[in-house]
């Protein structure tokens, strides 16, 4: 079983940890539940096209631009791949 892992995300002044987690009730594999400061924030999946897709939550929710949400998918792919 995979377990919660943490990733950086390039920003401005430093870089901000995620924790990443994998969701085990769900039949699609690449569903993972973002963690910052130990509250959800959302979640994040791969869709039909390869495309890393953020849904944020609303009341706890991290601003992430595109070129973030990818950074964030090619190391959740990179560890899924290496576990």
């Amino acid at each position: 079983m995979t377990q919660s892992f943490e990733v950086d995300i390039p920003m401005k002044d430093r870089p901000m940890a995620v924790m990443v987690q994998p969701r085990n009730e769900t039949d699609k594999a690449d569903v993972y539940d973002l963690y910052y400061c130990d509250q959800l924030c959302g979640c994040i999946f791969k869709n039909e096209n390869n495309i890393w897709i953020y849904e944020p939550h609303a009341h706890a929710a991290l601003l992430l631009d595109a070129e973030q949400i990818q950074h964030l998918g090619q190391h959740i792919a990179e560890h899924s791949y290496n576990a």
